[in-house]
C-alpha cells in the first residue's frame, strides 16, 4: 500500500532510446526482427544490427512492454518460422508518457517537437 495515497501505483519504466526507436515502430502493428529493422535503419543516424535488436526485444519483453507469438511455417519464408512482435498496453502507456514528457520538455524550450525554434 502506499504511503501518499497520491502516489502512482504502477512502476516506472525506464526505455533506451532503441527501446523508444521499437516500441514507435510496433505500435498498432506486428513485425518480425528483419522488418524491424528494415524499418527503423533507413533513417536511423546509427543503423541497427541483429545483435543490438534481439537483446532489446527480449528485455522490453521481460519487462512487459512487447508481447510476441510464433508465425505459421510457410514455403514462401523456406519452412522458418518467424517471431512477430507486438506492443503490449503495458508498452503503448510507458511510450506515451514519455512522448508526453519531451513535447513537454521541447515546450518548456521554446522549440518544437522537431527541435525547431
Amino acid at each position: 500500500m502506499p504511503k501518499n495515497p497520491k502516489e502512482k501505483e504502477t512502476k516506472l519504466v525506464k526505455l533506451s532510446a532503441i527501446d523508444e526507436d521499437i516500441l514507435t515502430l510496433l505500435l498498432g502493428r506486428e513485425l518480425y526482427g528483419l522488418e524491424i529493422l528494415d524499418q527503423l535503419n533507413p533513417d536511423r543516424p546509427i543503423p541497427l544490427s541483429f545483435g543490438s535488436l534481439y537483446p532489446a526485444l527480449n528485455r522490453l519483453e521481460k519487462k512487459g512492454l512487447l508481447k510476441w507469438r510464433w508465425g505459421d511455417e510457410s514455403e514462401e519464408t523456406g519452412g522458418a518460422r518467424r517471431k512477430y512482435y507486438q506492443v503490449t498496453g503495458l508498452g503503448a502507456t510507458a511510450l506515451h508518457a514519455v512522448q508526453e514528457y519531451r513535447a513537454l520538455l521541447a515546450q518548456r524550450s521554446g522549440q518544437t517537437a522537431l527541435g525547431g525554434v
